[in-house]
């Protein structure tokens, strides 16, 4: 991000994603940094403590929202999604964490983020839905579900046969994201996965009208799709 490497508050930070946020699709196209988001964690928990909570979380939401976006594309299998901000905010009152998700839900609307049309009497799975989904798939695991779903790309089995099987073999990461959708959007993003990837394999459209033709999908996911399929050409070649 444009701060990286130099000392920030959060104001600094809030700045730089309001600025950022009429750029980008998804929150995982900011390519916030694995240092940057730690200093984002331990700030944001400095800012709650001094707070207690209370008075001016409003004011760094934006920020709160991003940071868990990235929460869970930077957790390692070996500690666990938990850090010091996340098992803070665990032992907060149900009243304040039910607040948190509401805000967090609000947040979408006020910034006019992508929601994809979700809804939900329930704030907790709403809240989780749109910060999975905007989590997408971590870039350090994108090969590995490319080549997933891409086994599946000429075989002759239900949706719901490819969707749980793919699903049961992702790598734990994505595996965790994807448990936090619903079993039809679980669908649905595999599936659009699957579709982007026969249609750059088969050449049928540039960069820029794939990027029209899905306006809410990441750019860095169909970006990496190309990169993808130029290195399974190499590959190809090289037989």
């Amino acid at each position: 991000m444009g701060v990286s490497g130099q000392k920030f508050d959060l104001q600094q930070m809030k700045d730089y994603f309001e600025e950022q946020m009429p750029n980008i699709r998804l929150i995982s196209d900011l390519t916030l940094s694995e240092s940057d988001f730690k200093s984002l964690g331990a700030k944001l928990k400095s800012a709650f403590v001094f707070k207690d909570n209370k008075d001016g979380i409003e004011e760094i939401i934006l920020c709160y929202l991003v940071y868990w976006v990235y929460a869970l594309l930077y957790w390692n299998e070996d500690t666990g999604i938990h850090d010091e901000l996340t098992d803070y905010c665990a032992q907060l009152p149900q009243y304040q964490i039910r607040r948190h998700f509401q805000m967090l839900v609000d947040t979408f609307a006020d910034y006019g983020i992508c929601d994809f049309g979700y809804q939900s009497d329930n704030v907790e799975e709403l809240c989780s839905l749109l910060i999975a989904r905007h989590a997408g798939i971590p870039n350090d695991e994108k090969y590995q579900v490319f080549e997933l779903i891409d086994d599946y790309r000429n075989q002759n089995v239900s949706v719901d046969t490819m969707v749980a099987d793919i699903y049961s073999h992702l790598p734990y990461k994505s595996q965790y994201i994807f448990s936090l959708l619903d079993s039809n959007t679980r669908q649905d993003v595999i599936w659009e996965i699957r579709t982007i990837m026969a249609e750059i394999s088969s050449q049928v459209y540039a960069r820029d009208e794939m990027l029209e033709k899905y306006p809410n999908t990441s750019v860095s996911l169909i970006d990496y799709c190309f990169y993808w399929k130029e290195g399974r050409a190499l590959l190809e070649k090289a037989k």
